[in-house]
């Protein structure tokens, strides 16, 4: 009996496991009782968050991506994470593979048509671009290499490299205040550790859970496009209760065998399904709309980034560049904990390699062949795409486009099956995390971290997008973004404030 009972305990840090672990079962409770009220506040508190922060992600994101470029060329960059004398756990192509799907999750197979169809269909007002035509287009593709490229994947680098290196060459703890020793000082950073710790999971939770809405969307999406007649009161709790199961599944085998084992390969069915898109698409319209949006995403990343002129008050900017670094902002600090245990024994110009820059090209050029195609075939039957869009969500566009391939009977079911295991791996790394994080004295040589709790976040996430899906669809999708976002927005500023100073003297903070 005893035995058993050890088998179920769970050491817990108390004081950052159960604040958000109430506050999210509270709102799951909450908007089953009262569904009404709870849409209500959530979205007038998201309105608040894009009212009131808007410029604060801006600049912040920016400063990011500057931060990165900063690195590369500074000393730093030779340092290498645990020491001189400090050996990979991963080779290259494991290492970048887990890198590659912790990061992504759903979020390039949802919106990879999704996206740019809503800027062809409906442009920004500051653009002054007639709607449907080969100029919004052209913006479309520039404005999903804004979203999908440089600057998000630098919102993840900057604090998984912060982490790395406390962790592993200042010998601080495994904790998301560690990266703050340059701004705070060491003696201050215990008092800061549960309080940054606690909201950061909260953070991740919703930002966790608004990924996986879009997943249970595009995958139930995928499943009623070749099975018309099925209800979507069933598919969606399925879907989701098999994608959490799965995940429990794949938790338990830890990091070296499921997480490695699942990112590869995920990693294959990516290139294997972007190749054949690629070669049986409108390959020549692909190569055009990556041309053009690689032109305007150079004419329009400043602008939009920093939010000159009339772009500062766009509600295109709040519901679409803002949503997206706020959503990427709520999953960052987590992430970050999961990408810098992994990063032992790599230099930090390699870490920049492997976490910022490769991951970012593999995005953009996923975006332009599903962008390009969507585009492609929105030209010529535009009313067709907006009238599926309106009246079938976002979720149902990329059917239409394997449809208009004629390649529906074979892309739709790869596509469901990529969707379901990209979520699965991403989930599996970020609950590690998450794990890792509310478990008491906690040590990074133990690595793999407690089965159980990572099941028990895994399940409240799964919960939390359900309900929101069910009650707000796409828009409960963008509300979780900005409310996970908001305070993870503060760590990430005090993390790359750190990290310019650990630039300017790394001798001063780092031991190793």
């Amino acid at each position: 009996m005893k035995n058993q009972l050890k088998t179920y305990y769970i050491p817990l840090r108390k004081s950052v496991f159960w604040p958000p672990f109430i506050l999210i079962s509270l709102a799951v409770s909450c908007s089953w009782l009262a569904s009404d009220f709870f849409e209500d506040s959530m979205n007038s508190i998201n309105q608040f968050i894009l009212d009131h922060f808007s410029i604060i992600f801006s600049y912040t994101a920016f400063a990011m991506v500057i931060t990165c470029c900063l690195i590369l060329c500074s000393p730093l960059a030779k340092i290498k994470i645990g020491g001189k004398d400090a050996k990979p756990k991963f080779n290259r192509l494991s290492w970048f593979s887990i890198i590659l799907c912790t990061t992504v999750a759903v979020g390039i197979l949802f919106w990879g048509s999704a996206e740019p169809l809503f800027h062809y269909l409906y442009p920004p007002e500051f653009k002054d671009i007639p709607n449907n035509s080969s100029i919004a287009a052209n913006f479309s593709m520039g404005a999903v290499f804004l979203h999908w490229g440089f600057t998000p994947y630098a919102i993840y680098c900057i604090p998984a490299l912060g982490i790395a290196l406390a962790v592993y060459n200042a010998e601080q703890k495994f904790s998301l205040s560690s990266p703050l020793a340059p701004l705070l000082g060491k003696n201050k950073l215990n008092q800061f550790s549960s309080p940054i710790d606690t909201i950061c999971l909260f953070a991740l939770v919703a930002g966790m859970s608004a990924s996986l809405g879009a997943g249970i969307l595009s995958i139930s999406g995928g499943i009623q496009n070749q099975w018309p007649n099925w209800d979507k009161a069933f598919i969606r709790p399925t879907v989701t209760l098999l994608i959490i199961s799965t995940f429990i599944l794949s938790a338990s085998s830890g990091i070296n065998r499921g997480i490695k084992r699942l990112s590869q390969i995920n990693f294959y069915i990516f290139i294997i399904f972007s190749l054949f898109i690629l070669t049986t698409g409108p390959s020549q319209s692909i190569f055009h709309y990556a041309i053009e949006g690689a032109s305007h995403f150079l004419t329009d990343f400043i602008p939009i980034s920093l939010q000159f002129g009339n772009i500062k008050h766009s509600p295109w900017l709040q519901s679409w560049t803002i949503f997206n670094w706020a959503n990427w902002m709520a999953w960052a600090p987590i992430t970050a904990l999961f990408l810098g245990k992994i990063a032992y024994g790599r230099t930090v110009r390699e870490f920049i390699l492997f976490n910022w820059i490769l991951p970012a090209i593999f995005c953009l050029i996923w975006m332009s062949i599903l962008g390009g195609s969507t585009l492609f075939y929105a030209e010529n039957t535009p009313l067709t795409f907006k009238n599926l869009l309106e009246n079938n969500g976002p979720e149902s566009i990329i059917y239409q486009v394997f449809a208009e391939m004629g390649n529906l009977e074979l892309l739709t079911p790869a596509f469901t099956l990529a969707m379901f295991i990209s979520y699965v791996t991403a989930a599996d790394s970020n609950t590690e995390a998450m794990a890792s994080l509310s478990m008491k004295n906690y040590s990074i040589e133990r690595f793999d971290s407690d089965t159980n709790l990572k099941v028990t976040w895994g399940t409240l996430v799964g919960l939390l997008a359900w309900v929101m899906i069910t009650f707000a669809g796409i828009e409960g999708v963008k509300i979780l973004s900005s409310l996970g976002g908001l305070p993870a927005l503060f760590l990430l500023i005090g993390i790359t404030i750190s990290m310019l100073l650990l630039i300017w003297k790394p001798s001063k903070y780092l031991k190793k």
